[in-house]
């Protein structure tokens, strides 16, 4: 028994250390294997010029998360666990619900699945890689695939270099507006400023006029009044004389010192009259003179319409009160035709000239547009004014290029704005603001996203959210870059 046991134990120990040696080969050998593999074939689901770049390749056994700190035993990979929180561990399996898998695709284009796409009876890779299981026989699509998607490049080059074209077409065409744009504001400057000295000019010349006529009809005015003031005086006068001649060839009951009274208060009477028409007419006078001396600084300094207004008011006034009194006092008649007139309507230059207004508004839009132009070249100047239709559903949909935006009833053809045109990003994307108010929401707006092609047309529109519209339109200004370039694989 006790030989047996020790033969027992003597055959023990060494397969002890068999077992030990065999746990520490057997990584190696592992790693050896999947690094073979890696060389021939790479692992599942990892394209092979990753594979060149040394992202899965073993470092002594071990290796790293592509995207975390991780480290993991490199025999880990494609174990059908997921160890790293990327799933970068997991190319070939669906283990990672993040996983990414590579299609190879030989004859075609490799394209990435997600894992979770790995042998579910549908066959996403057109070479059938991603149904390696065989719960489905998937067949080789890539040729066709490849006819189909070549014939796609080939109509995408044909669309971009006849869009290009068109393109270049616009951007000439947008730089000679620009040119043109520019003289023409040049231009309109030089009118403007003719414009304002013409009606400086001429405003000039009719204030230089009314000055004459202010200043004949104040002096017509004075004469009159001094001629009339002098019949009636003559009148009383006569009536003066006239009465002493009377007491003297007729006798009379009256004392001759109330006689003298009688004419000496009549006297006094008359003399109190004379002086207080004298007072008017020095006042008239002189209330003139200060008028006629205002507009005369209106005149030079062409002040605004109001000032004047309120200095022709202010001798209205006066004049009209003395015209009054001389008039209840039967020295003037009211009809009289020398009366003077004294209504002015005499313009100063202001806003209210409709030449310069028009000359105004245009300067105006065109320094705005070439603003504009400053801020970022827009070639879609060059179709400013051409407006695109696109019926969807019950509405039309109208867009002109750099200026509003409209979406029209079917029905009843009303009319709802949705914005003017704001700006263009100067990529791909036109932006159209204050629109029509939502009741109890937003202004209306609208977003215009640009795609290459041939001719300008809406494809496409859809309100996204509340009172904000998204159009998607096809146009040759879009042709920037070759969108028929072949797209490169990326992990």
């Amino acid at each position: 028994m006790m030989i047996i046991k020790q033969r027992n134990c003597q055959w023990i120990i060494p397969y002890f250390l068999h077992i030990l040696i065999l746990f520490k080969i057997i990584p190696i050998f592992s790693s050896f294997f999947l690094f073979v593999e890696g060389k021939n074939e790479p692992l599942r689901g990892v394209p092979e010029s990753k594979v060149g770049k040394s992202l899965y390749k073993s470092e002594n056994g071990v290796w790293k998360c592509l995207n975390t700190s991780k480290y993991i035993p490199f025999s880990r990979l494609n174990d059908d666990w997921c160890d790293c929180e990327d799933g970068s561990d997991e190319p070939g399996t669906s283990a990672c619900p993040n996983g990414v898998f590579s299609c190879k695709n030989l004859g075609h284009i490799s394209k990435f699945i997600p894992t979770s796409y790995l042998n579910d009876g549908i066959c996403d890779c057109c070479d059938g890689s991603d149904e390696y299981e065989g719960i489905i026989e998937c067949k080789n699509t890539c040729e066709e695939e490849n006819k189909k998607y070549k014939q796609e490049i080939l109509k995408k080059k044909y669309i971009y270099d006849k869009g290009s074209k068109i393109r270049q077409e616009w951007m000439e065409k947008a730089n000679k507006m620009m040119l043109d744009l520019k003289k023409e504001v040049k231009k309109l400057e030089i009118e403007l400023n003719n414009a304002i000295r013409e009606d400086q000019i001429l405003k000039k010349q009719e204030a230089k006029e009314k000055l004459k006529k202010i200043k004949f009809k104040n002096d017509t005015f004075i004469v009159l009044f001094n001629n009339k003031f002098d019949k009636l005086f003559e009148k009383y006068n006569d009536l003066f004389m006239s009465f002493i001649q009377f007491e003297k060839e007729n006798s009379s009951e009256l004392s001759l010192d109330d006689v003298i009274t009688s004419i000496e208060d009549k006297s006094r009477d008359l003399t109190t009259k004379r002086d207080t028409y004298d007072n008017y007419v020095t006042n008239l006078n002189d209330e003139s003179k200060k008028f006629i001396k205002l507009i005369e600084e209106e005149y030079y300094l062409l002040k605004k319409k109001s000032i004047f207004d309120s200095i022709e008011e202010w001798f209205t006034h006066i004049f009209n009160k003395v015209k009054q009194y001389l008039v209840t006092r039967k020295i003037l008649l009211s009809n009289d035709n020398s009366d003077p007139q004294c209504m002015i309507n005499y313009e100063t230059f202001d806003e209210s000239n409709e030449k310069i207004l028009l000359l105004k508004e245009k300067l105006e839009e065109k320094q705005a547009i070439m603003k504009k132009n400053a801020e970022g070249f827009n070639i879609y100047y060059a179709v400013k004014d051409e407006t695109l239709k696109f019926k969807f559903k019950e509405y039309q949909y109208e867009l002109t290029f750099l200026k509003n935006a409209y979406q029209i009833s079917l029905n009843d053809n009303y009319r709802i704005f949705l914005g003017s045109f704001s700006h263009f990003d100067g990529v791909n994307k036109l932006y159209y603001h204050n629109g029509d108010q939502c009741w109890n929401g937003p202004s209306r707006s609208v977003v215009v996203e640009l795609h290459c092609g041939i001719k300008n047309e809406i494809v496409s529109t859809i309100e996204y959210q509340r009172c904000m519209y998204f159009m998607k339109v096809f146009t040759p200004g879009a042709c920037i870059l070759p969108s028929y370039e072949m797209p490169k694989d990326e992990l």
